[in-house]
């Protein structure tokens, strides 16, 4: 049903019966739901069943409510006259439930007026009603308003008077519903004229939509119902625009958007009921057996069609037209018809057979509408007629005295299922012998008796041989014999041995001679007796062609159609008659009397030798004789008789068969009989005679009878007769005759033509015919009933020569698909029998043919309606193309043997086929399984590909090649399917699955084999395998490890070293880098196994997880681990606790007693005093996760739980958690082990390095702990007094919750195991032995294996080990400096990163003291922007002694939001602290007095806050509390709880010649900082110390340091580059001094030169490797070997600078080449003077005064360089260089790690210009002590390590 969606179209019923449609909305939609039917309707709602609606009211109109009152929205005026006024009411009315009051502005134009406004007041529920008046002076629209005045606000109502006009509305969209191709829906929708005129519409719409009616005429307020039809004809969305014309001229027009949906309609099509011999394929031809049916029955089967589509699925059924259609024996009365969706609808079938013993075959068509595929549907069934069978075959009589009336029995019996209708062909009442019943009707599987008697009239030989006819059956033959005799006449007596002789005589035609001559030729010898006693010809007197005819010289078995229908009375006949009667069928016509008619006469003749007598029987009372009754015929002679007719009765009808018997003269005497075998039977003469007695005036009774008659002849091949049966049924009450009439088909056969029928009996005719031609040709018969012309039945059957055709497929050309030499291909092969025959067929392939060609079946036999299909199999034997050419001989089938050979019709067809050679290759070809998990599946694709012409059948072979020591592992890869068919051009998918059983590298090659039909063993020579690809695999375990370790909570004083140890993490990595055991698989995943409450362990490895200790109720120890998946293979781990493995048991099934282990076990987990968070979880590859493990303090003393860490499919491993709690006030000390192994140490080492042990304090209180040194006395008197072990600091004090370090040195001198056992002392607690041991070891012996300890230890140096919820992380939470050497200076960058969207973090470094060296972080406190990152520099200066560093920084990390409210809170609370301590309070102890003057206290401003106190309460007595109220204290604010990120820095300082003896190649890469000499004497250093206050100026800041460098680089740079200095430091030395240095020459000047130098030199040695001898080389050289002493990754800055400063010293160079110059210009001048005083100096003198010269010039230059290397060797020269090299370095990291710098990108020329960012932000400032570091080693951590080489080498 059609609905709008919008409330602006909606169809409704007034009280008036007026039908409006309001159309004010144009974006309402019309939508449509599909009923049940194929042709859908949907109509709008409308209680009016007519076509037009009514007449609308102009009253009419919408309203709202304004404010509780109801007003229309507009008034409008239709149908006005200029100059007349008209008037309409405005009904105002109160729906709310008080009193309105309101006003009114009269309509601003003067067309519209009303009343003089008045205020108006409206009662509730009151209507007012004011009167509008219109009055038009021209012809145009007009518009106006009336506005109401309220107190809450104002409100109008439209005016409106319009013109006359055309206007059609309808739904501005219609949606139909879903639609089936091929299928029609139609709707309706209204059409309506709210103009004013009437118009002509026109309506056009594209296709496959239709709209009626098409045109029409609308007057004004009517409507008009349009259907909409859509009949879709393919699968899509129809939105079409259908458009209505109408207006004057046509011109206006309106749109409806008409959408609907076509779809495919699909059906199903299955059989219901189904049988065992019913197909029912999907998708294929479905057949449906009938099984065997009666004839004249009806079966039934039943189809169901399902239509799943979301449409009605119209359907056709078709059926074969093959056929007639009146010859077809299935039938569907459904022909067409639809299936709702979604539903089933059954179909019924019927067979109703009409040609005995045949099968029927036929087909049926389910074709769907549109664009589905139809169903094929065969039929199948066998017709089965009645099998009516005699008892007896011959009733014998014997002999009987004239007179008698024997009477015998015998049975006729119906073998079928089917219902049978008999009739014996005699009249009983007119024949010596008779039958009862005559007639009758047997049902399916009875018997019925039937009485035979024999009434002879004469004394003759009586035989008659009945046949008894049956519908739908060939008919039976009854021989009655009979011999009567008499006192006189006493004839031969028959026998049925005489019949035999009789039948076989007529064969060999001996019938035709009586018994007397028959016995003379036997005594003459012409005869002969055979071996059954009859008579037969002699063999030598037989011509020569009949003696191959003798075998056949016996009566042949005829069929008892052909026997019925040749039975002599016609033209043919079988054998020739002995005696003939005509006519036969005598017919008197009308009778009436009383005149007798005359006779009619009737002709016997003698065929025979023999004189025979003829005797006719003649009853008494019967109408109709012959005369004479008795009659002799001569030999070869004819004789007449009479037939009479004397009707008894007017107004009768009258039909009788009578019967006569002639028998040779001879056997009247049975003495004339001298051989038995000559007796012959007699021959039984039957006319037919009818007549009847009405009068012509008279009608003749009209009959009542029913004829089955059939409609086709039964097939029959070329020149064979047809036959049928008729039934005819008399169903009235009187007699009823009927006759052949003469104007019927001369061309058939009907036997009886003529006879009565008694009421209620039934008549059985036989008809027969022969087929001419292949064409159908009707057969007209008349039959006369009655004797009364116009009771007429015009019988019609159809009947043709069967041809032997068939219909071949393919054009008679059979095409193969290309086959590969060896192997076969088939095609299929159809044709079709469109005879009525069954056809018999045989396929003749030639001899040389037959081993490529074979077609199945060959042979056999192809049913009426057929369609067979046929294999035709092709296997060439070479690559060649062939060809064929195949015949077919058919014949008709179901012939009897031994007969003449039948005619056959032959086709050829074409065959052809080429052979060709293939190969299969695969994709990929290399095929990687990748990383499987031991002893699970995995399964991969492999892609085979055909690219060849030809069908391939091949078979996978599979060779696996394994490393060598392993078992075969067979089922590693498996196959879903080894062997195929792979069609040309195609590609088969081929599944592997991969279970490698161990942890291995798996390699295989997949071959392959093409089948040969010719080769069955598939590994015989013939079979030759082919490389198809290559499969490998690696077998792995999961492979988990922990990366690092943190602490927090109570443990939070534990070193991460500590840690490490005390959880056992070195042997939890190696246990996991470990292949699991076969027991550790017993459960490959976590699961729940054990009922008992300590579940059985399946693994060998358990270790300790030692949460340490805390006092009682401290905070949990937490302990964060980071796993991290090394594998290679996803994998899943789980912590489980006992009660995870526990199964989930009922109370009464769990044991009541419970040892020590599981009660504490049970407390443990009851409490949940350790907890893991995540327990169990999942890794990829490369994957890490934080794992939180959490201690609670609850219970004083060590408690312990044992967890079972499972990896899935991998190892587990039992953890036993460990923890300890204290009691408060107690002193404990946590020992890990007793036991402490040191770090092998060379022997022979000067220096050995120190060691560390650590004692942490797990207790409330501190502990004081005392090494007992004194054993180490005695290990160190065992070896020649040389301290072995030493303690440095064997005393110390251990506060609450942190871990002191205790330094030793292990100085082994022999290459052997130290052990010692040390006491330690806890003052006031326990003591403990721990056994150091130490390994020393010679390094000369062990070369390369020795054991140099690496400082980066198992933990990874780039985790990031982030708490849940923290936005905080170091890019690098743990640094490795590996091996240093002394006092060396080594920093790393890294970076504090601020994850955060919007959180702005403060950080600060907690500063780390050190028993030796020193670690500086840089900055120390600062902030980090979100989303940004604060580059962090840590630097370590090693101490003078070899040792170890193993450093734990801390930094606290806060929310700047929070800090700055705790600032805040906290500046407030000092404040108010301040404040307080200088007020105070008068304590009034009259507590009521003070609570009365309370109350009536003028209220403050400002409310003082409480108190501010740090220290509690003083205790007070009790009565105090009951005066004095408690006073509020206001406690200071505490800072935020910070985050903290732990900084693991971990080193080991080697002595300088130790390291350069093991690590000379890395000693360049580290700066040596030396602290810079202290000048002041030790008085001066006192007193500087007593004066100066201690500690006053706190340390320097960042910007001083910053300052102090950059001034310093600016006045050394000026010094070197300022001449004025040059020049004043050379004056300084030739200036004049005193006495002493009168005595000054080169030689002293150049010792002086030499021995300042060497006061330059530092304090300490360097290596000779370092030491150069004597300053010879230039500056540039000094600084070439400066830079080749640095590593090969230094930057472009870098070399940028040192081209500067090689510019520079090129530069000093040639200043002071200018200056040498322009002193020897100066010297020149009083050389010249002097030479011109003595121009008598010989030109030796010159040459002395040039050498002096240059030797002057030589003296400078090398001074200069003197004082070059010196001060580059000084501690505060290289400070202040590698302070620069850092700062400059360590910039350029910072900005490429902003992005400003791509340090791997190419040089380029043209700079490109600067990024937008703040430099001065970005660029570090760094302190004149820092040390510049080396590389990039992490993308997320710039190390800025390895600095510049030492400047400190001479």
């Amino acid at each position: 049903i059609l609905t709008y969606t919008n409330q602006g179209h909606t169809m409704r019923t007034r009280d008036s019966g007026d039908c409006t449609v309001n159309t004010m909305n144009d974006d309402s939609c019309l939508s449509a739901s599909t009923l049940g039917s194929s042709s859908v309707t949907t109509q709008l709602i409308d209680p009016l069943s007519r076509k037009l609606c009514v007449v609308r009211k102009q009253q009419d109109m919408k309203k709202r409510v304004i404010w509780g009152i109801e007003v229309p929205e507009e008034l409008h005026w239709k149908g006005w006259e200029l100059g007349k006024e008209t008037t309409r009411t405005l009904i105002l009315k109160n729906l709310s439930l008080k009193t309105q009051k309101l006003k009114y502005r009269p309509p601003k134009t003067k067309f519209f007026f009303t009343m003089i406004p008045q205020p108006i007041f409206l009662s509730p529920g009151i209507a007012l009603t004011l009167p509008i008046v219109f009055r038009p002076l021209e012809a145009k629209e007009y518009t106006d308003q009336l506005w109401f005045e309220k107190e809450e606000g104002v409100f109008c109502v439209a005016l409106k008077a319009s013109l006359p006009c055309y206007k059609l509305v309808c739904p501005p969209s219609l949606q139909l519903p879903m639609c089936a191709i091929g299928d029609t829906v139609e709707t309706w929708f209204c059409l309506s004229n709210v103009g004013d005129l009437p118009t002509f519409f026109t309506w056009e719409v594209p296709v496959p939509f239709q709209i009626l009616p098409t045109t029409g005429l609308l007057e004004p307020g009517l409507g008009c119902k349009i259907k909409v039809t859509f009949e879709p004809l393919i699968a899509v969305i129809h939105e079409v625009e259908a458009l209505c014309w109408y207006g004057k001229s046509g011109k206006q027009k309106n749109s409806i958007h008409i959408q609907a949906a076509a779809k495919c309609a699909q059906l199903l099509v299955s059989i219901r009921h189904k049988q065992l011999e019913d197909q029912d394929p999907e998708g294929f031809q479905k057949v449906i057996h009938f099984g065997y049916v009666s004839v004249g029955c009806v079966a039934e089967r039943q189809i169901r069609l399902y239509n799943p589509s979301a449409v009605n699925a119209p359907f056709k059924i078709e059926m074969a037209e093959d056929m007639l259609a009146k010859d077809q024996s299935f039938s569907c009365p459904t022909s067409q018809g639809i299936v709702p969706p979604g539903e089933k609808k059954c179909v019924s079938l019927f067979f109703h057979p009409k040609t005995l013993d045949s099968k029927a075959i036929d087909y049926f068509s389910i074709v769907p509408s549109g664009c589905a595929t139809q169903t094929l549907l065969q039929v199948v069934g066998f017709c089965r007629g009645p099998d009516i069978a005699l008892q007896h075959c011959c009733v014998n009589f014997n002999w009987v005295k004239l007179g008698e009336h024997p009477e015998q029995t015998l049975w006729i019996e119906n073998r079928s299922n089917c219902p049978a209708h008999f009739q014996f062909d005699i009249d009983c009442q007119d024949s010596v012998f008779s039958i009862r019943p005559a007639f009758g009707t047997l049902a399916g599987k009875t018997r019925m008796t039937l009485h035979c008697a024999y009434q002879p009239t004469h004394p003759i030989i009586c035989f008659r041989r009945v046949a008894c006819l049956i519908h739908h059956q060939d008919p039976l033959f009854l021989d009655l014999i009979g011999t009567c005799h008499s006192e006189s006449t006493k004839p031969a007596i028959l026998r049925p041995q005489h019949l035999t002789w009789y039948r076989t005589h007529l064969a060999r035609g001996l019938t035709l001679y009586p018994p007397d001559i028959l016995a003379a030729m036997l005594k003459e010898k012409k005869l002969e007796r055979d071996e059954n006693g009859a008579l037969m010809l002699p063999i030598e007197s037989l011509p020569m062609q009949d003696l191959e005819d003798l075998t056949a010289q016996t009566y042949p078995n005829i069929p008892p159609m052909m026997e019925y229908f040749f039975d002599g009375t016609r033209d043919l006949a079988i054998f020739p008659p002995a005696v003939s009667l005509e006519p036969i069928d005598v017919d008197f016509g009308a009778c009436p009397g009383p005149e007798a008619p005359n006779p009619v006469p009737l002709c016997l003749r003698n065929y025979t030798k023999g004189k025979i007598t003829v005797v006719w029987t003649h009853r008494s009372d019967c109408p109709f004789w012959v005369t004479p009754v008795t009659s002799d015929v001569p030999p070869l002679k004819s004789v007449a008789l009479r037939l009479h007719f004397q009707p008894p009765s007017p107004n009768c009808l009258y039909a009788v068969e009578l019967e006569a018997f002639a028998i040779y003269k001879v056997l009247q005497c049975y003495s004339n009989i001298e051989e038995d075998c000559t007796v012959v039977p007699s021959w039984c003469l039957k006319v037919r005679a009818r007549g009847h007695s009405y009068y012509p005036s008279l009608e003749h009774h009209i009959p009542q009878y029913s004829l089955d008659a059939p409609q086709t002849f039964p097939a029959v091949s070329s020149g064979k007769p047809s036959y049928r049966s008729l039934f005819l049924v008399n169903k009235g009450s009187m007699m009823l005759t009927f006759s052949l009439a003469p104007n019927s088909s001369p061309d058939i056969t009907l036997k009886p033509s003529s006879g009565l029928i008694a009421p209620g009996a039934h008549q059985i005719f036989l008809i027969s015919t022969y087929p001419k031609g292949t064409s159908w040709k009707q057969h007209v018969f008349y039959l006369k009933f009655n004797f009364y012309p116009q009771y007429l039945k015009e019988v019609s059957i159809q009947s043709r020569e069967e041809p032997l055709e068939l219909k071949l497929d393919t054009c008679k050309s059979i095409f193969f698909k290309p086959t590969w030499v060896g192997c076969s291909s088939t095609s299929n092969f159809t044709f079709h029998n469109p005879s009525r025959l069954p056809l018999e067929f045989e396929w003749r392939v030639s001899q040389q043919h037959q081993k490529m060609l074979a077609v199945r079946p060959s042979k056999g036999i192809i049913h009426p309606n057929e369609n067979l299909t046929l294999t035709w199999i092709f296997s060439p034997l070479e690559e060649i193309k062939y060809l064929f050419r195949v015949g077919i001989w058919v014949w008709e089938a179901r012939q009897p043997q031994k007969t003449k050979p039948q005619p056959t019709v032959h086709y050829r067809i074409r065959l052809v086929g080429m052979g060709v050679t293939g190969c299969l290759s695969a994709k990929p070809k290399d095929l990687d399984f990748g990383n499987v998990l031991v002893n699970s599946q995995e399964v991969k694709s492999l892609v085979l590909l055909n690219d060849g012409n030809c069908t391939l059948y091949y078979r996978l072979v599979l060779e696996q090649h394994r490393p060598k020591g392993l078992n075969n592992d067979s089922c590693a890869l498996e196959f879903d399917h080894s062997e195929g068919t792979m069609p040309p051009h195609s590609q088969d998918t081929i599944y592997l699955t991969a279970c490698p059983k161990i942890r291995s590298k798996y390699s295989w090659t997949i071959s392959y084999c093409l089948l040969n039909q010719r080769v069955t063993p598939p590994d015989s020579p013939d079979c030759k395998t082919q490389e198809l690809c290559h499969v490998s695999l690696a077998a792995v375990y999961p492979l988990l490890s922990v990366l690092d370790i943190s602490s927090m909570g109570s443990a939070e004083g534990l070193t991460r070293k500590h840690l490490w140890h005390l959880f056992s993490l070195d042997t939890l990595n190696s246990y996991l880098a470990r292949d699991p055991t076969i027991t550790e698989l017993t459960y490959k995943v976590p699961t729940r196994h054990s009922v008992s409450h300590t579940p059985p362990i399946f693994t060998p490895l358990k270790l300790d997880f030692n949460f340490g200790a805390a006092p009682h109720n401290a905070p949990p120890s937490v302990v964060l681990l980071i796993l991290k998946n090394r594998g290679l293979v996803p994998l899943d781990w789980s912590f489980l606790f006992p009660s995870d493995q526990q199964l989930d048991m009922d109370v009464w099934t769990e044991q009541a007693d419970l040892n020590s282990t599981e009660l504490h076990q049970m407390r443990a987990e009851d409490n949940c005093l350790f907890s893991i968070n995540p327990k169990t979880g999942s890794l990829t590859p490369g994957q890490e996760q934080m794992v939180e493990f959490k201690y609670r303090h609850l219970f004083v003393g060590t408690d312990r739980l044992s967890v079972l860490f499972k990896v899935s499919h991998g190892r587990e491993i039992l953890l036993h958690f460990i923890g300890v709690t204290v009691r408060l006030e107690q002193k404990y000390v946590h020992f890990t082990s007793t036991i402490h192994q040191f770090i092998p140490v060379p022997i022979g080492e000067t220096l050995p390095p120190r060691q560390i042990y650590e004692l942490y304090n797990g207790g409330s209180v501190p502990v004081t702990y005392e090494v007992q040194v004194s054993v180490l006395s005695q290990v160190q008197e065992k070896n020649f007094d040389h301290p072995i072990f030493c303690c440095l600091n064997p005393k110390g004090e251990i506060q609450p919750g942190t871990t002191t370090r205790i330094l030793w040195i292990f100085s082994p001198i022999e290459a052997k195991t130290y052990t010692v056992e040390v006491p330690i002392h806890i003052i006031g607690w326990n003591s403990a032995v721990i056994c150091f041991q130490g390994v020393g070891y010679d390094p000369y012996i062990m070369g390369d294996t020795a054991p140099f300890h690496s400082i980066s230890d198992s933990s990874s140096t780039y985790s990031r080990l982030m708490v849940p919820g923290q936005n905080v992380f170091l890019s690098q939470s743990h640094i490795s400096l590996g091996n240093i050497p002394v006092q060396s200076k080594c920093s790393r960058l890294l970076f504090l990163n601020n994850v955060s969207k919007n959180e702005t973090i403060v950080f600060t470094w907690q500063p780390t003291p050190l028993d030796f060296g020193e670690v500086t972080v840089s900055p120390m406190e600062g902030q980090v922007p979100p989303e940004e990152g604060a580059p962090i520099l840590v630097t370590l200066k090693a101490s003078v002694h070899a040792s170890f560093y193993s450093i734990d920084l801390v930094c606290k990390v806060y929310q700047q939001e929070l800090m700055q409210q705790y600032h805040k809170d906290l500046r407030e609370w000092n404040e108010e602290k301040a404040r307080q301590e200088v007020e105070f309070t008068i304590t009034d102890l009259k507590v009521k007095r003070r609570a009365h003057c309370a109350a009536h206290e003028p209220p403050k401003k400002y409310k003082t806050l409480p108190p501010i106190t740090n220290q509690p309460p003083l205790g007070r007595p009790a009565t105090w509390n009951l005066k004095i109220g408690k006073e509020e204290t206001w406690p200071c604010p505490q800072p935020p709880v910070p985050g903290l990120l732990c900084l693991g820095l971990t080193a080991r300082a080697h002595a300088i010649d130790y390291y350069l003896a093991n690590f000379f190649s890395e000693f360049p890469c580290h700066f040596l900082h030396r602290e810079l000499p202290k000048k002041k004497s030790f008085k001066e250093e006192s007193k500087a110390f007593e004066e100066e206050p201690p500690d006053t100026e706190g340390p320097v800041s960042r910007q001083k340091k910053q300052l102090l460098v950059d001034c310093l680089t600016a006045i050394i740079r000026g010094l070197l580059e300022d001449k004025n200095f040059h020049d004043a430091v050379d004056q300084s030395l030739v200036e004049q001094v005193p006495y002493f240095c009168q005595f000054w020459n080169e030689q002293s000047a150049r010792f002086l030169a030499q021995k300042s130098s060497l006061f330059l030199v530092p304090i300490l040695s360097l290596p000779s490797s370092f030491e150069v001898g004597k300053s010879k080389e230039p500056e540039e050289d000094l600084y070439g070997k400066m830079a080749a002493g640095q590593e090969d990754g230094e930057e472009e800055e870098e070399e940028e600078e040192e081209a500067e400063e090689e510019e520079e010293a090129e530069e000093e160079e040639e200043e002071m080449e200018e200056l040498s110059k322009e002193e020897e210009d100066v010297d020149k001048e009083p050389k010249t003077t002097w030479s011109g005083m003595k121009a008598t100096d010989t030109s030796q003198q010159s040459l002395q005064w040039q050498w002096q010269q240059d030797l002057k010039a030589i003296i400078k230059e090398e001074t200069e360089n003197d004082e070059k290397e010196a001060i580059g060797r000084l501690p505060a020269f290289a400070n202040l260089q590698e302070a620069i090299l850092e700062n400059m370095i360590q910039n350029i990291l910072v900005e490429a790690s902003r992005g400003e710098v791509v340090l791997t990108s190419r040089p380029r020329i043209i700079a490109l210009p600067p990024v937008s960012m703040n430099r001065a932000d970005t660029l570090l400032q760094m302190s004149q002590g820092e040390v510049l570091c080396s590389g990039i080693q992490h993308p997320d951590c710039l190390l800025v390590s390895a600095s510049s080489p030492s400047y400190m080498t001479a």
